[in-house]
């Protein structure tokens, strides 16, 4: 028997009771937008930022993580940055001056994608896939831990989590 074995009736009950409450993807904005990590605001470290932003939009808007996987996709990704409808950056490292010969190109950046939907939806049909739009089922994640001896489950209400 496992350590946890006595969580488990009553995280499977939790879940089913849980995932049959669909919510709803977000807004349209926030479905149809990604981000990743780049290092600094240079052309090249863009278009490897929106290869990867395409990939994760594609599976955030269908659902399907499948996507990034198909051999068509490596025609996509060569004109990634055709299909961004605008983009951020921001410096991760805001806030702390640059070391000795540190240049720009050195720090870390968050560059956010935002795509538009007559965009996004025929690459989508191009693959054979299409927007989900309608509700979604809930994700629930039961996260046990331990900490040397002592054993818990995780929980946003506990100081420990």
């Amino acid at each position: 028997m496992t350590r946890f074995s006595h969580l488990a009736p009553v995280a499977i009950g939790l879940s089913l009771c849980l995932a049959v409450h669909p919510v709803m993807a977000g807004t349209l904005e926030d479905l149809y937008s990604s981000q990743t990590i780049v290092n600094g605001k240079y052309e090249k470290n863009r278009q490897s930022g929106f290869k990867r932003c395409l990939d994760a939009v594609l599976v955030r808007v269908s659902g399907d993580q499948r996507l990034p996987a198909k051999p068509e996709m490596t025609a996509l990704r060569d004109k990634a940055g055709t299909f961004v409808a605008s983009f951020h950056y921001r410096d991760r490292m805001e806030g702390i001056p640059n070391h000795d010969d540190q240049g720009t190109y050195d720090r870390p950046h968050n560059l956010y994608c935002q795509y538009k939907p007559a965009d996004v939806d025929p690459v989508l049909a191009s693959l054979g896939s299409r927007p989900w739009l309608t509700e979604r089922p809930r994700l629930v994640v039961f996260l046990a831990t331990e900490r040397g001896t002592t054993h818990y489950a995780l929980d946003a209400e506990d100081d420990r989590g």
